[in-house]
């Protein structure tokens, strides 16, 4: 599995370097493919996160979409299927943006297509369900035919690997659990690479996965610096990865993220 030398998560910086908001962005394959590789070639790094939001996965699922927890017919008509997930923005402007964005890349970086893990998606659909005062909960089955579903497609389209945010926690089915183990057979079935991303917060958990591909995110205020590590060299066939705390703040300069993952990956 080949793994990228760096991967940062440039959300915010991407729009400004697109000169466009986000949310513009996601409303068109073609331009966020085109803001992707603009940023790309400013920057550098050989991974690009197609596209690091924690909510995006979970705003497709909800029918209304960008009011996630304003219905509260989320076991019935709230939720669109999962083979429609795939289908209903902002899923599917991230699916259709595989194509042309490998078409402007060149072959000059690796393709990341990035969502939330089960254990982020169930814990979203949960607190929508509790914020509804209904009983039952998320609906484990649900929630990984998605992940699933995203995954399969992801690399059916031809994307070089799958980033996926995770907030595992303690007590949670350990469906979500094996779901990790499943992506990593799909992973390996199309030779993609797999990494995760673990928000602040979460729990170390077994997710059937080798610990070098994890990454454990940093809130701001947890004096971690710039850099939050890499995956373990030994484990790796090439220069271990290195990536950003979270999302480059938005002021940030491009010689000052040059500088940033040049320290990473010579530290």
């Amino acid at each position: 599995m080949k793994l990228p030398q760096s991967v940062p998560i440039l959300t915010a910086f991407t729009a400004r370097v697109a000169g466009r908001e986000m949310a513009q962005l996601l409303q068109s394959p073609t331009a966020l493919a085109r803001a992707l590789a603009d940023t790309q070639t400013v920057v550098g790094h050989d991974g690009v996160l197609c596209l690091f939001d924690p909510l995006l996965l979970a705003s497709a699922c909800f029918k209304e979409q960008g009011e996630m927890n304003s219905s509260c017919d989320v076991r019935g008509i709230g939720l669109n299927p999962p083979d429609e997930v795939l289908q209903t923005a902002p899923v599917a402007t991230i699916l259709e943006s595989i194509q042309p964005l490998r078409h402007h890349l060149l072959d000059r970086a690796m393709i990341l297509v990035t969502f939330a893990g089960p254990g982020l998606l169930y814990s979203q659909l949960q607190d929508a369900f509790e914020s509804c005062g209904m009983a039952g909960g998320a609906d484990t089955d649900y929630v990984v035919d998605v992940i699933r579903n995203v995954v399969r497609s992801s690399l059916d389209l031809k994307a070089d690997g799958i980033a996926l945010i995770e907030q595992m926690e303690p007590g949670m089915p350990a469906e979500l659990q094996r779901c990790h183990k499943t992506v990593r057979k799909l992973a390996d079935f199309y030779d993609a690479s797999y990494i995760v991303f673990n928000l602040p917060g979460a729990e170390d958990q077994e997710l059937g996965i080798p610990a070098h591909c994890v990454f454990d995110l940093a809130s701001p205020d947890d004096g971690m610096g710039p850099l939050f590590g890499k995956f373990d060299q030994s484990a790796a066939s090439n220069t271990p990865p290195v990536t950003t705390v979270g999302d480059v703040p938005e002021g940030t300069t491009v010689e000052e993220l040059k500088t940033l993952l040049q320290e990473g990956r010579a530290a």
